[in-house]
C-alpha cells in the first residue's frame, strides 16, 4: 500500500506547521532521541512525538507502540519518510499522510468530523430500540436452547445512519459485556467508529484455504475467551467484585483508541500467533478426543483448545456467565462485529461460513447466553450459508437447524420535534424537517447539546465549514450510494423516485432481490422484516422529508436528468420488476406530485434548495415544503380559467388554502376503523401535514384511493391547528369507462372509514374524481354548491372530474421540455388498460388461473380456458 497525501484544503498552514516543528525537536531533546534512528524503537518514539506534539490533529491511536508497528508492517516507506524528516528537522511531510489523520475524514467534505462523531455516541440515547433489541436476543435464547439453531449468532442489518452500532454499544447499559470490534476494509476511512485493524487482519486478510482459515478462527475465539478471562480476573482482583470488574471493562473497552483496546487486541494477537503453529502441529498428528463430537470440516484440535478456553472463562464467572434463574436470558456477553460484509466476499471459500461454524462449535453450551452479532447495511451480512457446501443461495443449515433472522428495528424520529412544539406554518423551515427519520449519528451530538432552537445547531457551526450545504451533499451521497447521481443508473433513478413516489419492487422479478439488497446497502432504502429463512426482506422508503427534497432536487437539476430517470422507470415497468398497483396509483402518485415540484420551481431558479430567511439557513424554508396555496395549485393543474370555471363562492371558501406535501406514503388500513382507538382525523391531517406527507390510501378503503392535506392560513380564522386543516380527497382510476354517474358524489368526508359521520368541520375539502383512462379528455365537472338551511356549511365540497391523461385535461403538461414526463404518465396508465403484446398470452394464461381475483371477464369467464387465443 502507498502512503497517501491529505488534500491541500485539509492541510495546516505553514506558521502551524513551524510552530509544531519547533515543539517536537524541543521534545526530542528532551528525551535525548538517536541522531541516526539506527534502532525500530528510535522510529517508533519519533512517530509518538509527532502525534503527541500536533496540538490533536493526528490520531493519538498510532502513539501506541502496537499501533506504531502494525503501520510500519503495512507501510514499509513509513521509516524511511521518518528518518527523512528527522534529518531535515521538519516533519510536515508526515503530518500530512492520511493515515494519520484522525478518523472520519469524508473524501467529499471540506471539514474532519471525527471528534464530533464521537462525542455524538456518548449523548442521550433516545427511542426504544435497545429494549427491542435486548428482547430480540433473550428470544434468541429461549430459541437456542430448544437446539433447533445452528448457533448463537445473528445480525443486525439496516440502512445508513439508522444506529447500528451505537445499538451495539449501548448494551453496556443492560450490564451485558460488549467486546466491539469494526471490521471494515482498510481503504474505507469515511466511517466511524474507527477499523480496529488486529481483529480486522485476522478475520478478513491472508487466507488462502478454507482449512487455513478454519484453523485461525479457532485460534481466534480461543485468543478471545483467554484474553477476556485474563482481563476480567485482573479487573475484578482491583475493583473487588464482578459487577464493578463488568463496568470498569465497558468503560474501558468501548471508548474509541483508549488504550486497553489497544492492550486487548494486542494480547489477542499474540495468543493467536502462539497456538496458531501448534493446532496445525495437533492436527498433522491426528491428535482428537472420541469423546468428543467436533463440526465437519473445521480443525478437531483447534476446537478442542477453543471449547476448553470458553468453558474456562465461564467457569471463572459463573455469576456473570450463567443465567441467575429459569427465567433468566438476558445476555451476558456480546461479541459485535460490525462493518461484518468482508467476511461475504467469495474467495474460493466464503469465510462467514466457516467462522459461523466456528461459533456453533462452542455454542453448544445452551445455558450461557454469549451471542456474536454482526453488524452492517449489506443484508449479505445475515447470509450463512449451510455447512455442507459454500452455495450462494443456501439460508438454512444441515440437519434443519436454522439460523436467526437479522434484526431491523432501529427506531425512527427520535430526534424528531413534538406536534406542539412547531407551529404550522413553520413546517417547512430547514431545522424541523431535517429532524424526522433516521438518527444519523452526525445529528446526535448537536441536536443534543440544547433543545432551544437558538442553540440546538450551534455545534454545527465549529463541525462544519458551510453545515447547510454539507448535510446536503451528505445527504445526497448517501442516497446514490457514495457517488454522483447517474439518473440513467437503475439503481439511482429507483433509489431517487422510491424516496418520493413509493415505488414497490415486485417479489416474484429476477432481480427483485439484487436491488432490493443494494438499495438497501447503499441507498438508504429501509428494511423492514426479513422472513424466517432469509429469502425475502420487505424493504421501503418511510416518510423522511429531508430525504425527499434531496431526492427532489436530484431529479430536477436538469430536465435531462428528470426525463433520463423516468425512461429508467419506464423500461423497469416494462420488464415487470416495478409495481404501478392495481388501478393506476402509481401514475396518479406521479401525477399530482411531479405538478406541485413543477409549480414550485417556477418560483425558484434550478439550483435553489432552500428559501433562506433573512439570512439564516436553519430557518429558511425547504423548497418542496413550502406552502403552495390551493388556487395556485389548482391553476397550474388544471389551467388558468379553473376559478372562474369554479365560481365566486368556490374561490372564496379556499382562500387562504395551502398544500405542502413533499412525498407519498402508503397506508395499510381504512383511515377510521370502528371499534379502534385511532386518531381524529384534523390531527391525523395536521401530522401529515407536520411532515409535508401525502397519502396513499390502501385498496380496501371505500371512495377514496388518496388524500392531500390542506391547511388554512389565514388571518381571519381563530383557534389552534387543527381547527385550519381540511383535506383534498382523490379518487383516480386507470379504466377505459367513466365512473358512474354518482361516484364523484359519494365522495363524503362524513363516510364512516374517513372522519366519521360525526365529523364537523366549518372549512370545505375537495374531492377529486380522476378517470385516468378515458380516451375524453378535459375537466367535465366543476361544482361548489352553494351552503343552504338544508345543507350544512362543514359539508361544503368542491368537485372535480378530470378525464384523461394528456395536456388538455392537466394542462401543466403542455410545457415544452414535458414530452418524456407526459409520454411516462400515459404509459404507466395505458399499461393497465392493455397488457403488453409480448406478455399477452402469459398473462391470459395466468389471469384464468386467478378466478375470481376481480369480476373481469379474464378473471370470470372460465370457457376461455378452453379455447385458443
Amino acid at each position: 500500500m502507498t502512503l497517501d497525501i491529505i488534500p491541500d484544503i485539509l492541510r495546516l498552514d505553514a506558521e502551524t506547521h513551524r510552530k509544531l516543528d519547533k515543539s517536537v525537536n524541543e521534545r526530542c531533546a528532551i528525551l535525548r532521541l538517536q541522531n541516526n534512528l539506527d534502532n525500530f524503537q528510535s522510529l517508533i518514539l519519533l512517530l509518538y512525538i509527532i502525534i503527541g506534539s500536533s496540538d490533536g490533529h493526528l490520531n493519538p491511536y498510532y502513539s501506541t507502540p502496537e499501533a506504531a508497528a502494525e503501520l510500519f508492517e503495512a507501510y514499509p516507506e513509513l521509516p524511511d519518510m521518518l528518518k527523512a524528516a528527522w534529518k531535515d528537522k521538519s516533519y510536515h511531510d508526515v503530518r500530512n499522510l492520511s493515515i494519520l489523520q484522525m478518523p472520519s475524514t469524508e473524501s467529499y467534505t471540506q471539514f474532519s468530523e471525527d471528534q464530533e462523531l464521537a462525542r455524538s455516541f456518548n449523548t442521550t440515547y433516545r427511542g426504544s430500540a435497545l429494549t427491542a433489541f435486548v428482547e430480540y436476543l433473550e428470544n434468541n435464547q429461549r430459541k437456542f436452547e430448544q437446539r433447533k439453531y445452528y448457533g448463537k449468532f445473528c445480525s443486525i442489518v439496516q440502512s445508513s445512519g439508522t444506529g447500528k452500532t451505537r445499538l451495539m454499544l449501548e448494551l453496556v447499559k443492560k450490564d451485558t459485556l460488549v467486546l466491539y470490534m469494526n471490521l471494515r476494509p482498510e481503504q474505507d476511512r469515511t466511517g466511524f467508529p474507527d477499523r480496529d485493524p488486529i481483529p480486522a487482519r485476522l478475520l478478513t486478510e491472508g487466507h488462502t484455504t478454507a482449512e487455513a482459515y478454519g484453523i485461525r478462527c479457532c485460534a481466534f475465539f480461543t485468543a478471545i475467551f483467554q484474553a477476556l478471562h485474563a482481563s476480567l480476573s485482573k479487573l475484578q482482583k482491583d475493583t473487588g467484585d464482578d459487577q464493578s470488574a463488568v463496568q470498569k471493562w465497558n468503560t474501558d473497552m468501548n471508548t474509541p483508541c483508549s488504550t486497553e483496546r489497544a492492550t486487548f487486541f494486542k494480547q489477542v494477537r499474540t495468543i493467536v500467533d502462539e497456538i496458531e503453529p501448534m493446532i496445525k502441529a495437533w492436527d498433522k498428528v491426528g491428535s482428537k478426543d472420541a469423546t468428543e463430537t467436533f463440526q465437519p470440516s473445521l480443525s478437531s484440535s483447534g476446537q478442542k483448545m477453543m471449547i476448553r478456553a470458553y468453558k474456562d472463562m465461564i467457569n471463572a464467572f459463573p455469576k456473570l456467565f450463567r443465567p441467575k434463574n429459569e427465567e433468566d436470558n438476558a445476555p451476558k456477553l456480546v461479541i459485535a462485529m460490525d462493518e461484518g460484509h468482508p467476511l461475504h466476499e467469495t474467495k474460493n471459500f466464503r469465510p462467514a461460513t466457516i467462522l459461523c461454524r466456528t461459533i456453533s462449535a462452542y455454542s453448544q453450551d445452551v445455558k450461557a447466553s454469549i451471542w456474536v452479532v454482526f453488524g452492517s447495511t449489506n443484508s449479505k451480512v445475515a447470509h450463512f450459508a449451510s455447512p455442507q457446501a459454500d452455495f450462494d443461495s443456501a439460508r438454512v443449515s444441515v440437519k434443519g437447524l436454522l439460523v436467526f433472522p437479522p434484526f431491523s428495528q432501529l427506531g425512527w424520529d427520535q430526534l424528531a420535534y413534538g406536534l406542539k412544539k412547531i407551529e404550522a406554518t413553520e413546517v417547512a423551515k430547514l431545522f424541523h424537517i431535517i429532524c424526522f427519520g433516521r438518527p444519523c449519528a452526525f445529528l446526535f451530538h448537536f441536536l443534543s447539546v440544547n433543545t432551544k432552537q437558538c442553540c440546538r445547531w450551534k455545534s454545527l457551526e465549529k463541525m462544519f465549514v458551510d453545515p447547510v450545504q454539507e448535510i446536503q451533499n451528505l445527504a445526497r451521497h448517501k442516497l446514490c450510494g457514495g457517488s454522483k447521481y447517474d439518473p440513467g443508473t437503475t439503481r439511482h433513478a429507483l433509489a431517487i423516485l422510491g424516496q418520493r413516489f413509493g415505488l414497490d419492487i415486485c417479489f416474484g422479478h429476477s432481480e427483485a432481490v439484487e436491488h432490493t439488497e443494494s438499495l438497501v446497502a447503499s441507498h438508504l432504502r429501509i428494511c423492514i422484516t426479513v422472513t424466517e429463512d432469509r429469502r425475502w426482506s420487505f424493504t421501503t422508503y418511510p416518510s423522511e422529508p429531508y430525504l425527499s427534497c434531496v431526492a427532489a432536487s436530484l431529479l430536477h437539476e436538469k430536465s435531462e436528468m428528470r426525463d433520463e430517470t423516468l425512461r429508467v422507470l419506464m423500461k423497469k415497468v416494462n420488464d415487470g420488476m416495478i409495481d404501478m398497483g392495481q388501478s393506476g396509483e402509481l401514475a396518479s402518485r406521479m401525477l399530482w406530485l411531479l405538478a406541485k415540484d413543477l409549480l414550485v420551481r417556477t418560483r425558484h431558479s434550478p439550483d435553489v434548495f432552500l428559501d433562506e430567511a433573512n439570512g439564516k439557513e436553519w430557518d429558511g424554508e425547504l423548497i418542496d415544503c413550502q406552502e403552495v396555496s390551493v388556487w395556485d395549485f389548482f391553476k397550474f393543474l388544471f389551467g388558468d380559467d379553473f376559478w372562474t370555471k369554479a365560481g365566486q363562492s368556490a374561490t372564496a371558501a379556499f382562500e387562504g388554502a395551502y398544500v405542502n406535501f413533499s412525498h407519498w406514503i402508503s397506508m395499510d388500513s381504512n383511515i377510521r376503523r370502528n371499534g379502534l382507538e385511532q386518531l381524529d382525523i384534523k390531527q391525523w391531517t395536521l401530522r401529515h401535514w407536520h411532515r409535508t406527507s401525502a397519502v396513499q390510501c390502501c385498496h380496501n378503503q371505500p371512495a377514496i384511493d388518496k388524500v392531500i392535506p390542506i391547511y388554512f392560513n389565514s388571518p381571519r380564522m381563530v383557534g389552534g391547528d387543527e381547527g385550519r386543516v381540511s383535506q383534498i380527497f382523490i379518487s383516480d382510476k386507470a379504466r377505459m369507462q367513466a365512473g358512474s354517474a354518482d361516484t364523484l358524489d359519494k365522495i363524503l368526508r362524513t363516510d364512516n372509514s374517513i372522519a366519521g359521520e360525526n365529523h364537523q368541520s366549518p372549512l370545505p375539502y375537495v374531492a377529486i374524481l380522476a378517470d385516468m383512462g378515458l380516451t375524453q379528455s378535459g375537466v367535465h365537472r366543476i361544482e361548489f354548491p352553494k351552503p343552504s338551511s338544508t345543507q350544512p356549511v362543514y359539508e361544503q365540497c368542491l368537485r372535480i372530474h378530470a378525464c384523461g391523461m394528456n395536456s388538455n385535461t392537466y394542462r401543466f403538461l403542455c410545457g415544452s421540455n414535458l414530452g418524456v414526463l407526459r409520454e411516462t404518465l400515459q404509459f404507466l396508465v395505458k399499461r393497465h388498460l392493455v397488457p403488453e403484446n409480448s406478455q399477452h398470452h402469459i398473462q391470459l394464461v395466468q389471469d384464468r388461473v386467478e378466478f375470481g381475483k376481480s369480476s373481469t371477464e379474464q378473471h370470470m369467464v372460465w370457457e376461455t380456458g378452453s379455447v385458443e387465443e
